[in-house]
């Protein structure tokens, strides 16, 4: 189900990294990690069309203006910042929780103990739902009541859209919305 979305945008973001850490090299990554700047692609100071790091070493030699005006603006370190972020929001959502209330009509009907209800909540809810499927004969969803899970699934697609060309891309969506 979402499982294999979030493997799907988890492996992509993993690969991002891998890429970026290979582009900027072991010294400047040490400097990423501990905190310290580290230094910035910028155009070549000659003027000509080519690329270099801020503390003065050529990346590339030459690229057309365009393609290098793009390639400064999406530079390794700020490639590992977008990353980071990309992972906090996927954590963030993954540790959303589904609506917990006093009234056991308005909890959400997903909701567990891992989102605070206590074994007696949980019994009663579980009472509600079961009374519920023999009523509408249709399982209880998140979706009809607090919406926890279109929220975490609609992350994951839009985390996951940059990657559509990527091979597997149909494939984790689909098995998201199973």
């Amino acid at each position: 189900m979402t499982e294999a979305l979030v493997q799907f945008v988890r492996d992509r973001l993993d690969e991002d990294y891998e890429a970026a850490r290979l582009t900027l090299g072991i010294n400047v990554m040490a400097r990423v990690r501990r905190g310290e700047s580290a230094p910035r692609w910028v155009a070549s100071p000659e003027g000509d069309a080519g690329i270099w790091d801020t503390d003065g070493t050529p990346r590339v030699k030459f690229a057309w203006a365009r393609e290098r005006d793009h390639i400064v603006r999406h530079d390794p370190v700020r490639v590992l910042r977008e990353i980071a972020a990309k992972r906090l929001m996927l954590d963030e959502a993954l540790a959303s929780r589904h609506h917990i209330s006093s009234d056991q009509y308005e909890t959400c009907p997903r909701a567990t103990e891992a989102d605070g209800l206590d074994a007696t909540q949980l019994a009663a809810l579980t009472r509600l739902n079961e009374e519920q499927r023999h009523e509408s004969g249709r399982e209880p969803t998140c979706w009809d009541s607090c919406g926890r899970d279109a929220r975490v699934h609609r992350t994951l697609e839009l985390l996951a859209l940059p990657y559509v060309d990527h091979p597997n891309y149909m494939q984790a969506v689909l098995a998201g919305q199973a």
